[in-house]
C-alpha cells in the first residue's frame, strides 16, 4: 500500500510539473501558483522551503521558456529595461521581508493578489489597447511588482502580465513574452536572497527533486508555446483569469478547512 501511495505521489508530480511548465509556456505565469500548492502538498515541504523551491523551479522553466521567445522577437525589450530590472531590487528586498514574517501571511497576500489580477483579466477588452504610462510609472510599478515577487516567492507572472497589457500597448501575447523573461530574473534574484537571509532552510531541500521537476516543466512548457499559437488573444486572456480564480479558490479553501 504504502508502495502504491508513493507510486501515485510521483505521478502526480510529474503531471504537476508538466503542467507547471505548460502555463507559463502558454500563459507566461503561473508557474509558481501550481509549484507552491505541488511543493506543499505532494512533496511534504513547509511553506518557507517551498518558497524557495518554487522559486528554483521556476527559474529554471523561465529560463529555458524564454530562450525561443527573445529569438523569434517575441520580447519587448524596452520592458525589461524600465519594468524588469527595477523589478530585481524589489525581489530582493521582497524576499529579506518574506523570511521575517510568518508563512501565513504570505499566503494571505498571495490568495488576494490573485483575486485582484483575475477580476482585471476577465474584465479587461483586449480590443482596446491599453494607454502607455511614463517611464518612470512603469519603473515604479515593477519594483513593487518585483517587491511582491520576493515576498510571496512567486515568479510575479500574473500581476506582470496585466501590468504590461494595462498599463503599455502590449498586446498579451507579447505581455506573455516579455513576462517569462522577467519571472526568470526575478525568480533568480529572489532565490539569491533567501540563499543569503536563510542559508539554513537550503540545507533541507531536495534539490535532486526540484532539478527533475525543473527538466519536466521545460518540456511542458514547449509544449505550452506550440499550443500558445492555436489560441487568439481574447480567449487567453479570459483562460489567464479563470485559471487565476481556480488556484486561488483552491488555496482558499484548503487554507480554510485544514
Amino acid at each position: 500500500m504504502l508502495t502504491l501511495i508513493e507510486n501515485n505521489l510521483f505521478e502526480l508530480t510529474v503531471i504537476s510539473a508538466i503542467v507547471i511548465g505548460l502555463s507559463l509556456g502558454v500563459f507566461g505565469s503561473g508557474g509558481a501558483i501550481l509549484t507552491l500548492p505541488t511543493l506543499i502538498y505532494l512533496l511534504g515541504y513547509d511553506e518557507k522551503s517551498a518558497v524557495i523551491g518554487s522559486l528554483f523551479v521556476v527559474a529554471i522553466i523561465s529560463f529555458f521558456t524564454a530562450i525561443p521567445q527573445w529569438f523569434k522577437s517575441g520580447v519587448s525589450k524596452s520592458h525589461l529595461i524600465y519594468f524588469a530590472f527595477p523589478g530585481l531590487v524589489g525581489s530582493y528586498a521582497g524576499a529579506y521581508l518574506g523570511a521575517s514574517v510568518e508563512p501565513e501571511i504570505q499566503i494571505i497576500v498571495f490568495v488576494t493578489l490573485m483575486f485582484v489580477a483575475a477580476v482585471k483579466m476577465l474584465t479587461m477588452d483586449v480590443n482596446k489597447q491599453g494607454v502607455p504610462v511614463h517611464n518612470l510609472i512603469l519603473i515604479v510599478i515593477g519594483l513593487l511588482v518585483g517587491l511582491v515577487t520576493g515576498f510571496i516567492g512567486v515568479g510575479g507572472g500574473f500581476l506582470i502580465v496585466p501590468a504590461l497589457v494595462l498599463l503599455s500597448n502590449l498586446s498579451i501575447n507579447k505581455a506573455v513574452s516579455t513576462s517569462v523573461v522577467i519571472i526568470f530574473l526575478q525568480s533568480t534574484m529572489g532565490l539569491i536572497s533567501y540563499h543569503e537571509h536563510s542559508m539554513e532552510l537550503f540545507s533541507q531541500i531536495q534539490w535532486s527533486m526540484l532539478i527533475v521537476i525543473g527538466v519536466i516543466g521545460i518540456v511542458g512548457s514547449y509544449i505550452g508555446l506550440w499550443l500558445q499559437q492555436f489560441i487568439n488573444q481574447k480567449l487567453l486572456t479570459k483562460l489567464f483569469g479563470c485559471f487565476l480564480i481556480l488556484i486561488a479558490s483552491f488555496i482558499l479553501i484548503d487554507k480554510i478547512f485544514t
